[in-house]
């Protein structure tokens, strides 16, 4: 329980330095459906791999699912602001998202996944 508390506060907080750099450099507009909607998504993330049972190591772990979850933000980024390489490139930035929300809660607060 101590995991998925931890990985989905280190969500929330990847979310909120997602959203600073996503608005303070001038890659988004700023709006509160857009911060709740970062915000959301990297809980989710975070959430996501806590309870994960996957037979990884803890960093590949967290990359995968950064990804795999992360990907609905691409997806939103996508829809709202068309082809183009920012997509792409936070379909890939949300892996070292996962990886850092892994390492925080594996490696720093000491709670790696249980396996069965």
């Amino acid at each position: 329980m101590k995991r998925i508390v931890v990985a989905t506060l280190f969500g929330l907080v990847a979310g909120g330095l997602c959203a600073s750099g996503a608005f303070l450099g001038h890659i988004l507009q700023f709006s509160m459906v857009t911060l709740l909607f970062i915000l959301l998504n990297r809980a989710v993330m975070g959430f996501v791999i806590g309870i994960s049972g996957l037979k990884l190591r803890w960093a590949w772990n967290g990359i995968v699912l950064g990804i795999v979850v992360g990907s609905i933000f691409s997806y939103f980024l996508f829809l709202t602001n068309g082809a183009g390489p920012l997509p792409v490139v936070n379909f890939f930035v949300n892996g070292l998202f996962g990886l850092m929300v892994e390492f925080f809660t594996t490696v720093v607060f000491k709670q790696p996944a249980r396996t069965a």
